[in-house]
């Protein structure tokens, strides 16, 4: 008996939820008339089409049970008309996202109606105009104001300060270039998120009243000339997990109370004039994954343990002068996959154990002073694509190098043994003044891809042939090269021994805008004619020197021009 009546009402309640997940299927009967006539109001735009008493209520927040319309998610739903009135006759409307849509003109004040609004976004539209002094007529329940990526001009209205409940407060990349109320943020004290970056406000400091933004996550003020020093209760009182305060005019040092941060992710402090070393403490940081210090005036050495205790992803230190060895504690948790320090004064071995770091994809690290060999495996990361390392390295090359990998600029340094053979996509392979011996790879002369190759000041013993894209011939073997379809802009080949026969006839010049080919190189043989075959759009035009048995062709130039 007891199990019936446990089965009857599980029946009951399964009954009474489908009837009411169907009372629910549609916005309720009023509040249907009420969209219809948003939809007019905008012009009925494609993306509303579905709109419609037996269609889908695409973008449409509505109550499960009462069928009352709570949000209008609508981002790029190509809307161009302002906001009409009618969108606050829906009363319950808590929510509003009309991002990337084609919003023009000043604020819609006509919001001020939607007293229940707790979420606003109106980010990536084409908003201009100043900010209405009174913005604190909209709800004042307000939880997340988002207004980026508009055109914004003036003040930041003091009334935004009014906002008590705000958690997110998103008004950076508009054209904002007069005051913000510093103190009024500072009191807004739910914050989570605070973004003024990329906008030209008058220079000042960093408010004092921000220390006051405890619940921080995402602090971004780059790009808005903020002068003076990186506060330390700023740091000190800050639990964020983002930190980007870059592209600013910030001197001074970097607080050493910025390790107290231990949930910070990311610490952005880049193109800025900030001096002295980076604190010891930041080695220390749990959570630190992206670090981008670069184009400072930055000394000392790195510290210690970095990488050792958190998952350092990305490491950006180029253009400052910092000095000593890298940490070999950089790909400890071997997450690293960005290494950015050239144009520093660091020195000594490359670390060896980054040669088991098989995440890295850059290598930047050109004008230092490292000596001794370069991790060999490095070269055969699968994930590997940009490799700079002009500096003082010795060691040679595997015969395979990375199949991804676009870049190499490896010139003057102390590379021996034979190159290696290339990888398909390579786009730039420089390698000038070291001590490579022996042939070129064949497979390097069908690089369909290749901009740059330079290869001067090497031992190399051979023949250079040189295929372009398809082509399938030497040059110079030819009679006549053509060079309609090539994608080479540049090669250099100078100072290196490979001694080839130039073969008499013309070269025939192909519809290239710009095309600059330097083979400043020994060829034998008499110096080729010049094109007849010039075609309307280009000409060729050949710079030979030493014009005796040995020539020089110091430069091959495709220029445009108009014959006619």
């Amino acid at each position: 008996m007891v199990v019936y009546s446990i089965l009857i009402l599980f029946l009951l309640l399964l009954i009474f939820s489908i009837s009411n997940s169907q009372s629910a299927a549609q916005p309720s009967a009023d509040e249907q008339t009420l969209l219809l006539a948003i939809k007019q109001d905008w012009d009925n735009p494609a993306p509303l089409s579905s709109w419609s008493s037996t269609g889908n209520w695409t973008g449409v927040i509505y109550n499960n049970i009462t069928g009352q319309v709570t949000g209008l998610s609508l981002p790029s739903f190509h809307i161009a008309r302002p906001n009409p009135p009618s969108v606050c006759r829906l009363k319950n409307l808590t929510y509003i996202d009309l991002s990337f849509n084609n919003l023009t003109g000043d604020f819609p004040t006509v919001l001020y109606g939607c007293s229940a609004l707790e979420f606003l976004d109106l980010s990536n539209n084409q908003l201009s105009g100043k900010l209405p002094d009174r913005i604190d007529r909209l709800s004042l329940g307000m939880q997340h104001l988002n207004l980026s990526s508009n055109a914004f001009t003036g003040d930041v209205p003091l009334a935004i300060g009014r906002f008590s409940k705000l958690k997110s407060l998103v008004l950076d990349t508009n054209s904002f270039n007069g005051n913000y109320p510093g103190a009024a943020i500072g009191g807004l004290l739910e914050l989570e998120t605070l973004t003024l970056a990329k906008n030209p406000f008058e220079p000042g400091p960093v408010p004092k009243e921000f220390g006051n933004l405890t619940k921080l996550k995402l602090l971004w003020l780059s790009c808005m000339n903020m002068t003076g020093t990186i506060p330390d209760d700023l740091s000190a009182h800050t639990a964020g997990l983002e930190l980007d305060l870059s592209m600013n005019k910030f001197s001074g040092s970097i607080p050493e109370d910025i390790a107290n941060l231990k949930k910070l992710r990311l610490l952005y402090l880049y193109y800025n004039n900030l001096t002295g070393p980076i604190p010891a403490g930041v080695g220390m940081m749990p959570n630190l994954t992206d670090i981008r210090l670069f184009n400072n005036k930055l000394s000392g050495p790195l510290p210690a343990e970095l990488g050792k205790h958190s998952e350092l992803g990305n490491f950006e230190v180029s253009n400052n002068n910092l000095s000593g060895e890298l940490p070999d504690t950089l790909c400890f948790n071997k997450k690293l996959f960005d290494i950015v320090v050239f144009n520093n004064s660091f020195s000594g071995v490359f670390p060896t154990n980054l040669g088991d770091c098989k995440t890295i994809n850059n290598i930047m690290a050109y004008n230092n002073h490292f000596v001794g060999d370069f991790p060999k495996k490095i070269w055969s990361f699968e994930l590997l694509t940009n490799v700079m390392i002009y500096n003082n390295f010795t060691g040679t090359l595997p015969s395979e190098i990375s199949f991804n990998i676009l870049r190499i600029e490896m010139g003057n340094n102390r590379f021996s043994g034979a190159l290696p053979s290339a990888a398909v996509g390579l786009k730039s392979f420089t390698a000038e003044n070291n001590q490579f011996s022996g042939e070129l790879p064949t497979d390097m002369s069908r690089l369909a891809n290749l901009t740059m190759l330079n290869l001067a000041g090497n031992q190399l013993l051979t023949t250079v042939k040189i295929y372009i894209n398809n082509f399938a011939s030497t040059l110079p073997s030819n009679k006549i090269v053509s060079i309609t379809t090539n994608k080479i802009l540049q090669m250099l080949l100078n100072a290196t021994t490979p001694v080839g026969r130039l073969a008499e006839g013309e070269l025939e010049a192909g519809p290239a805008a710009a095309l600059l080919l330097s083979l400043i190189n020994f060829f034998t043989g008499q110096r080729p004619k010049q094109s007849t075959g010039v075609t309307r759009s280009s000409v060729l035009v050949l710079l030979a020197v030493k014009f005796t048995h040995v020539h020089v062709l110091e430069q091959m130039a495709l220029v445009s021009a108009d014959t006619n």
